[in-house]
């Protein structure tokens, strides 16, 4: 029985074990492209959803009735990955730089060359477009990732992230800025590289 992603949790609250099925199947590739974008690794991303979906199903089973009839599914199981990302992130002692710095509230226009998808003149280079974004600090790939490739809203990145949206939208303009200068400083040892070897 297929039911639409209002009916779910109102599903949820009255037979869990016999809907969540339901939840996994609608929502465990959208998990995984997010965590795919966040990590950077298919088995981390893999380890990362399939923590979120147990740990989402436990909280489940412990909130009231009320609770699961108002829930926001993807929103919620989009924080539940998030959480479990930051943790792995902790755990794997990644060195997450902190960039904070004074005007971070700033509010930033979206404009089009600000896009990630201007970087690049074609198709084929947007897996390189989705391998720098897993290279940014966490901060700003988070940020990035939701925008641009979950196309959540700077409203509803604001949310997840618990941020006010002129810091949301500072951090995916800086996080945009940050993957320019790694397109040029990657085409520059292209670049070099490709000198030496004409040289040999």
């Amino acid at each position: 029985m297929d039911v639409s992603d209002n009916e779910l949790p109102g599903l949820l609250a009255k037979d869990l074990p016999r809907y969540y099925r339901q939840v996994v199947l609608r929502y465990q590739a959208r998990l995984y492209t997010l965590a795919l974008r966040l990590t950077g690794s298919p088995q981390d991303a893999e380890d990362v959803v399939q923590e979120a979906l147990i740990s989402a199903y436990i909280s489940l089973e412990n909130y009231p009735t009320w609770r699961i009839e108002t829930l926001k599914l993807q929103a919620w199981l989009y924080r539940v990955t998030l959480n479990v990302f930051n943790h792995y992130a902790r755990g794997a002692r990644l060195h997450l730089l902190s960039l904070r710095q004074e005007g971070d509230d700033l509010e930033v226009e979206d404009c089009e060359s600000e896009r990630p998808e201007a970087l690049f003149e074609s198709h084929e280079r947007r897996q390189e477009l989705e391998a720098l974004v897993a290279e940014l600090p966490v901060r700003y790939r988070i940020a990035v990732a939701c925008y641009y490739f979950e196309e959540m809203s700077y409203q509803e990145v604001a949310d997840l992230l618990e941020q006010p949206v002129g810091t949301v939208k500072s951090t995916i303009h800086r996080g945009i800025r940050l993957l320019r200068t790694m397109l040029t400083d990657e085409r520059r040892e292209e670049t070099w590289s490709q000198n030496i070897a004409s040289k040999r």
